[in-house]
């Protein structure tokens, strides 16, 4: 099943106060390359719920999982200079009722959104399309464009531009949808209906979140079973991890938002050999930027029945995952770290499990898509949180990366899966960062 990405690229940008960057580099002596990420409410792909700008709306986290990850119906209206009610309700008419609807515009494939006129001459969608969309089942909407503003930056409130599609993305909150802006490569999408993701990120009491919208062209179910196995953010004792409530409608400010910051390698994220190997692959060097190995079936090895800590050696991984991994799938190592001790707690480190060097050799001659684990798989991770570790002692870490292999780590809730292979869907974070990126991941049973 290809992977089509949608995304735009988060990266510094001249309206959008979100942006990546980097808090550890090999350049200044550092002993890893490392990402870091600061969100501050909206801007380039991202997920917004109607408790943003409506007292007592929604927030994100009170819609199910399949509102962001489900076959959704796409509409071709590219040309269209003026979106109207008429043009919704004759192209969804007759088809079959999905809860996600994509509306192909073209306009950010057309234009960049560091340019002016990615706003200024975008095509109008009706605010009427809302209720019309509404009134036809549908949940959730995506666009390739924006509907932010541009504020006046001059002090005769010269400079400012009012978007004219903020009334649809308020009446879409108004209707009770959720809505993703500025998705782009919609073009990609061959049909007319596709299974469409969009992920936001894992932070509770928040009605915005970036994501990574992408598209699958077949899929073997319509209604999949969907477990969310990502840890949700928070402030941290451990990782260098800031959250925020700078705007409340509580409060009288016009929105509520949640803003957050992330300085390393923390909560659900995946690594690219050159966090810790100088000349490894980045994320973008990795298959469709790492969604070809994050995306696809997967095979569990449970160790969820042994007594913390316990480490992970050759004879007994070989003895519990047998012959089940197939060529392309994703590896996933389950101990049930976070579910028995919290991902709060100052235990996590020291009784978690450990993948001994001989072990991970060995999975590096498997040559799974990627290494996957729900808890932090060097025995020396545990030292962490008292001194300095150096990059030579994560030996488990290069055992994977000089096979030019990538991880996924911090999951959880991997018990509530059925099966022993499910689909993960594990969705990085599209950024400018080249050694890994926050995710948000889910299992998918078909």
């Amino acid at each position: 099943m290809p992977v089509i990405d949608c995304s735009q690229c988060m990266e510094p940008h001249w309206l959008w106060p979100s942006y990546p960057f980097v808090s550890q580099s090999y350049h200044r002596g550092d002993e890893f390359l490392e990402f870091g990420y600061r969100w501050r409410g909206s801007g380039f792909s991202f997920v917004s719920a109607p408790g943003w700008r409506i007292p007592g709306g929604k927030q994100i986290d009170d819609y199910p999982l399949r509102m962001f990850a489900g076959v959704a119906q796409v509409l071709d209206v590219s040309g269209s200079d003026l979106i109207c009610e008429d043009m919704v309700t004759s192209q969804t008419a007759g088809r079959a009722r999905r809860d996600i609807l994509v509306l192909r515009t073209g306009h950010a494939e057309t234009i960049h959104n560091h340019r002016p006129e990615y706003w200024h001459v975008a095509p109008r969608i009706s605010p009427g399309c809302a209720s019309v969309i509404a009134r036809a089942g549908f949940t959730h909407v995506a666009i390739d464009m924006s509907c932010d503003d541009i504020p006046a930056s001059r002090p005769d409130n010269e400079g400012g531009f009012r978007n004219p599609n903020g009334a649809f993305r308020s009446a879409l909150h108004a209707e009770g949808l959720l809505f993703t802006e500025n998705c782009t490569n919609l073009g990609a999408i061959p049909g007319d209906e596709a299974f469409f993701v969009a992920l936001p990120y894992a932070i509770p009491e928040s009605a915005t979140a970036p994501c990574r919208p992408l598209a699958m062209e077949s899929w073997p179910s319509d209604t999949p079973r969907i477990i969310d196995v990502s840890v949700p953010i928070f402030n941290h004792w451990r990782w260098k991890f800031d959250v925020s409530h700078p705007k409340r409608l509580a409060e009288g400010d016009g929105s509520d938002e949640v803003h957050f910051l992330i300085t390393g390698h923390g909560f659900t994220h995946c690594d690219a050999p050159c966090h810790m190997r100088k000349g490894g692959a980045t994320i973008q060097d990795l298959p469709n930027e790492g969604l070809d190995l994050f995306i696809g079936e997967a095979v569990i090895v449970d160790f969820s029945d042994l007594e913390l800590p316990f480490p992970i050696t050759r004879e007994r991984l070989v003895s519990r995952l047998g012959d089940r991994l197939r060529p392309g799938d994703r590896l996933v190592l389950r101990s049930d770290l976070t579910n028995k001790l919290g991902y709060e707690s100052r235990e996590w480190h020291l009784k978690s499990p450990n993948l001994e060097v001989e072990a991970a050799e060995w999975i590096a001659s498997l040559q799974p898509a990627a290494v996957c684990l729900d808890f932090p798989q060097d025995y020396i991770a545990r030292e962490m949180p008292v001194r300095h570790v150096y990059n030579e002692e994560f030996v488990a870490h290069h055992a994977i990366f000089r096979a030019g292999l990538p991880f996924v780590e911090d999951l959880k809730d991997l018990g509530q899966l059925r099966t022993e292979r499910p689909f993960l869907m594990a969705v990085p974070l599209k950024t400018a960062c080249v050694d890994g990126a926050p995710m948000r991941a889910v299992a998918l049973e078909w």
